[in-house]
């Protein structure tokens, strides 16, 4: 492996180490109490970063293309950090250490570079991550993707029209189904039922707010013409999102906006109470909507 492939990456050989100043043995040392960390082949000072262990991959196995999670996480995705580089290959090869191999056919237009490493493209990344990632993981970033308009429900049909039987497909059929409903978790799936149920109109689902009043996210359910934001958190909340789903609901209150928030427990025992609330509310501010026009 050429040095020049290495520089600026962080990752380097024994055989660099022992060019310099340093012996096998101090080199040996600084492994065996992890002030060096051992990234197949190679090595890297201090804990692996993930580009450094994706550009290992890439050394390792010249014409290998970073896929998976570690793509993703590349791209800068939310997708949970296993401490692995996946790797997709041409043929099987063994795995070294954090460094996973997998036989994916991968076309041209699949394949980008991040920096130095070539990598599956932000769009394919995220199409095998929605199919391949446990269900939880996979939920959570289709509605992170959804609220960003990353990914267009036809281009995932698409995608899985031409490739039949692909691993993951079936998955991915569920996020292509909530990508065109708007309802992108379970818990928004409810929420919509209990509308419809109710006969409630006028609302949309997944609405960016990012050009209208420069919140950086979708509102799950939007009632426009009363600028009324209602939210649901998912089956599982999660205490590190509750900061920012309150300053994202201060924006936008600040934004004009009226905000209600609903649970999962509130959707799955209590629909109808959820329908019923919000139909007041939409009531309510129509009805001061109708006395401005008035005055």
């Amino acid at each position: 492996m050429p040095e020049s492939a290495r520089v600026g990456s962080g990752v380097f050989t024994a055989r660099d180490a022992l060019a310099g100043v340093m012996t096998p043995a101090q080199v040996r040392w600084r492994v065996e109490t992890k002030r060096w960390t051992r990234i197949g082949n190679l090595l890297c000072a201090g804990p692996a970063t993930v580009y450094q262990r994706a550009h290992a991959a890439a050394c390792t196995w010249p014409g290998a293309i970073v896929c998976l999670t570690t793509a993703a996480l590349l791209h800068r995705l939310p997708v949970p950090d296993d401490g692995l580089a996946h790797v997709a290959v041409s043929s099987g090869r063994p795995r070294r250490g954090v460094l996973v191999p997998h036989e994916q056919a991968l076309d041209q237009a699949d394949v980008c570079r991040v920096g130095l490493v070539p990598a599956t493209t932000r769009s394919r990344a995220i199409i095998d991550c929605l199919g391949l990632m446990p269900r939880h993981d996979s939920e959570r970033l289709l509605a992170w993707v959804a609220s960003r308009q990353l990914l267009a429900a036809d281009e995932l049909a698409r995608w899985i029209a031409d490739h039949p039987g692909a691993r993951g497909n079936a998955q991915r059929r569920t996020a292509e189904r909530r990508l065109r409903t708007g309802a992108v978790n379970p818990a928004e799936e409810r929420l919509h039922a209990a509308l419809r149920a109710a006969r409630l109109t006028g609302w949309s689902a997944n609405v960016p707010m990012l050009a209208r009043f420069g919140v950086a996210a979708a509102a799950d359910v939007f009632f426009e013409d009363v600028l009324l934001v209602v939210e649901i958190d998912g089956k599982e909340a999660h205490a590190a999102r509750f900061q920012s789903d309150r300053d994202r609901q201060n924006l936008l209150v600040a934004a004009g906006c009226t905000v209600l928030r609903f649970t999962w427990d509130d959707v799955s025992r209590r629909p109808a109470h959820v329908a019923a609330q919000i139909a007041r509310v939409v009531d309510d501010l129509r009805a001061r909507r109708l006395d401005l026009y008035r005055t």
